[in-house]
C-alpha cells in the first residue's frame, strides 16, 4: 500500500502540468450555465416514426422540422456569439416560472402522446377506415403560478364536483358553465395512481372562467389497421402534429403527396384537424433550409408572418405554404 501510495505522488508530481491542463478541459467543457441555446434543428422523416400494415413507399419524404436545444457551456456560448443563428436564453425563458425542467420534459411527453393520438385520429376521419376512441384520460400537465388550486401535474382528473369527466371537452364545457371566482372540488388520481380529492377557485382569464392548468389528453384509436409509433425517449412535444397527420393519411390511404420532393412542416393539430402555431418558427425553417427542403408547410397567423419575414432577409429559395387546417394542407400537396 505504502508503495502504491508513492508511485501515485512521483506520477502526480511528474504530470501535474498535465493533470492541471486536463481538469481545466474538463471544467471547459462539461460545466453548464444557466442557459439554453436554441439553433437550427434537423429534419425528420416522418417514415421513421410510423409503422402501419401498408408496406407503402413515397418518391418524396414528409418530415417535421425540430429545434436543436444546447445545454450554455463555454465553448457553445462562444460560438453562439459568432452564429447569428444560434440564441442563448436563460434557463427561466425555455420552461415556466414555476416548473422545474423534470416537469417541462413530464409535459412535453405527453403533448407527444396526445399529439400521435390525435394525428392518428384525424388521419382515420379523413380516411374510408371505421373506428373507435377508448380509455380517454385527462391530466394536469402545467399549473400556472396564478392558479388557486392545489391540483399537482400528473394528476389525472376523474370528476368535478362528483360529475364524471370523460375527455377534454367535458371538462371545458363543465368549467365554461361556471362563474370566475366558484369554487370547485375535482377527484383525480395523482402521478402515483392514488386516489385524492382536490380544490380550486376559478380565475378570470381573458374574462372567462379558468382553472389556470394545462390540460393534456390521451386516448386509445381501435381500428383493424396496426398502426405503430417510433419515438425516442429525447422526442417529445406537439408541434409534428400535422406532419404525422399527413403521414398516417399518406401510408393508411396510399397516396404519395410529395410528387418526390422534400416536404416539411411544423404545427400542432387538434381533433377537428386545425393546425396551431408553435414556437421556435426561424430555427426550423432554417434547418429546412439548410437540408435542401423545396416547400415549408407553416401555421398561418404569426409563424407565417415570421418566416416570410425571415425567407425574405436571407434569400431563400424555399415555398413557404400557409396553413389554418389539415384539409387546407392536404388539398395543397395533392394539387401540387
Amino acid at each position: 500500500m505504502k508503495n502504491l501510495f508513492n508511485n501515485i505522488k512521483k506520477y502526480i508530481k511528474e504530470y501535474y502540468k498535465a493533470i492541471i491542463i486536463y481538469i481545466l478541459i474538463l471544467v471547459v467543457f462539461l460545466i453548464e450555465f444557466p442557459y439554453y441555446i436554441s439553433a437550427p434543428g434537423g429534419l425528420i422523416n416522418t417514415d421513421d416514426k410510423i409503422k402501419t400494415t401498408e408496406n407503402f413507399k413515397m418518391k418524396g419524404s414528409l418530415n417535421m422540422a425540430y429545434v436543436s436545444e444546447i445545454h450554455a457551456t463555454i465553448p457553445t456560448l462562444i460560438i453562439s456569439l459568432l452564429n447569428k443563428d444560434w440564441d442563448v436564453e436563460k434557463e427561466t425563458e425555455v420552461k415556466n416560472d414555476n416548473e422545474t425542467v423534470e416537469e417541462k420534459n413530464y409535459r412535453n411527453k405527453m403533448l407527444l402522446e396526445e399529439a400521435n393520438d390525435t394525428a392518428l385520429l384525424v388521419a382515420y376521419k379523413h380516411s374510408d377506415i371505421n373506428y373507435k376512441i377508448t380509455n380517454n384520460k385527462v391530466y394536469i400537465t402545467y399549473v400556472d403560478e396564478m392558479a388557486k388550486t392545489d391540483l399537482k401535474i400528473g394528476d389525472r382528473i376523474l370528476k368535478i364536483d362528483n360529475q364524471k369527466i370523460t375527455d377534454k371537452e367535458s371538462l371545458f364545457s363543465y368549467i365554461s358553465s361556471k362563474k370566475i371566482k366558484d369554487k370547485i372540488t375535482i377527484e383525480v388520481n395523482d402521478i402515483n395512481g392514488n386516489k385524492q380529492t382536490r380544490k380550486a377557485t376559478l380565475i378570470d382569464i381573458l374574462n372567462e372562467p379558468k382553472v389556470g392548468a394545462i390540460i393534456t389528453e390521451t386516448f386509445d384509436v381501435k381500428s383493424n389497421e396496426k398502426v405503430k409509433f417510433n419515438f425516442n425517449g429525447s422526442e417529445s412535444g406537439s408541434s409534428g402534429g400535422l406532419m404525422l397527420t399527413l403521414a398516417l393519411y399518406s401510408h393508411l390511404n396510399q397516396v404519395d403527396l410529395t410528387s418526390g420532393k422534400t416536404i416539411v412542416g411544423t404545427g400542432t393539430i387538434d381533433i377537428n384537424g386545425n393546425v396551431g402555431e408553435i414556437s421556435g418558427i426561424k430555427y426550423k425553417l432554417i434547418g429546412a433550409v439548410n437540408k435542401h427542403a423545396d416547400v415549408f408547410l407553416v401555421p398561418k397567423g404569426k409563424n407565417y408572418k415570421e418566416a416570410k419575414k425571415i425567407k425574405k432577409e436571407k434569400g431563400y429559395n424555399i415555398k413557404l405554404i400557409p396553413v389554418g387546417t389539415f384539409e387546407e394542407a392536404l388539398t395543397y400537396l395533392k394539387n401540387h
